[in-house]
């Protein structure tokens, strides 16, 4: 098999030092987003090979044995959109789709970037590929645009989406699957922020990438919307469960003036795999895909899983905080990993089938 590049980052760089009003332009109006793999895409259709292994290493293929497949439990996705007619992805049970990247909505799912597509399957594949939680009901919800943006209104109102699709309530998401971030200036606020807030009072678990700025140039705390207290920020570890080097850090503070992160609310909560991750594309493509993004996907899969056999812990606000506290517990510190939080790893590597064990 052709050498796999290396991977390209799902965010786009910091603003530049200096230009406080570019910043504050970015986290008031607009969150962004850089399509993973799209860069270098491998046409490689008739030979991907399954990411098994990252299946294996967060326990996921443990809960497949007992037979959890992420049945009764919705997730909602807000990306580029999905390609539902990809090979992958033909028997996922559509519940709600709406596109909000245009004045009026196409009936039609459609994806004209394939980053959504590459996190839908993550968690839904049923073909070569095998899916966290292929049989969960999935809500797509187009906010970001075939260059990779979206503005800030548009995806606080297809996080809303996932709280009442089509304005029906008893529709409403369990998880939203958050491949996406942007600036995080938690004093100014975010129409964002405020819709996340929205579902975490409603007690649908919030998933999101912690960001892809790791390394000299990062701004030292994850993304928006990552960095909300609540939100499940999730890093990037690579096969042999290293910490991404575009893997943003999180800060132990949050706020202004500045207050002390406490557990299990610590940023990064935990790291998943998302290096050289095989994913469906649109149009019927495959790549392999690196960042955040994927590890946030695999993540949300892995959420709809451990709801499946709790019922007790859906939509359920006041369960929050044990459902995270049992996350922290479970999760497995990788090698030089700082204890009991680290700023890249987290609580550590999740661990799907202990974390059930636990609740």
């Amino acid at each position: 098999m052709a050498a796999v590049p290396p991977p390209p980052s799902d965010f786009p760089p910091a603003a530049p030092r200096g230009r406080p009003w570019r910043v504050i332009a970015v986290a008031l109006f607009a969150v962004a987003l850089v399509l993973a793999g799209i860069a270098a895409y491998l046409y490689v259709t008739n030979r991907i090979e399954p990411s098994s292994w990252a299946l294996a290493a967060t326990q996921v293929t443990d809960l497949h044995a007992r037979g959890l497949d992420g049945t009764g439990v919705r997730v909602c996705i807000v990306d580029t959109g999905v390609d539902l007619s990809h090979p992958e992805l033909q028997g996922v049970r559509l519940i709600a789709w709406h596109d909000f990247t245009r004045s009026s909505s196409p009936a039609t799912p459609y994806d004209d970037a394939g980053h959504g597509t590459a996190m839908a399957g993550i968690i839904f594949a049923q073909g070569t590929l095998r899916g966290v939680a292929p049989k969960a009901g999935l809500i797509a919800v187009k906010a970001i645009t075939a260059s990779g943006t979206g503005s800030d209104k548009a995806i606080a109102d297809a996080i809303d989406f996932c709280l009442a699709p089509n304005g029906d309530v008893s529709l409403e998401a369990d998880v939203v699957s958050l491949s996406l971030g942007g600036s995080n200036h938690a004093f100014l606020g975010s129409q964002t922020a405020s819709a996340t807030i929205r579902a975490l009072g409603d007690g649908v678990y919030v998933v999101a990438a912690a960001g892809n700025d790791g390394g000299p140039g990062d701004d030292g705390d994850v993304e928006s919307p990552a960095s909300e207290p609540g939100v499940i920020a999730v890093g990037a570890v690579d096969r042999q469960g290293v910490i991404a080097s575009f893997s943003s850090i999180g800060s132990t503070t949050w706020g202004l003036p500045p207050g002390a992160r406490t557990d299990p609310d610590r940023k990064p909560e935990v790291v998943a795999p998302g290096v050289v991750i095989a994913a469906p594309l649109n149009g019927g493509r495959y790549d392999y895909v690196s960042g955040t993004s994927p590890a946030a996907a695999l993540m949300s899969g892995i959420v709809a899983l451990v709801l499946q056999d709790h019922p007790g812990y859906v939509r359920n606000s006041s369960a929050l905080p044990a459902f995270k506290a049992a996350l922290m517990e479970s999760a497995i510190p990788e090698d030089g990993q700082q204890l009991p939080h680290d700023q890249h790893y987290g609580y550590g590597l999740v661990q799907a089938a202990s974390w059930h064990d636990r609740l």
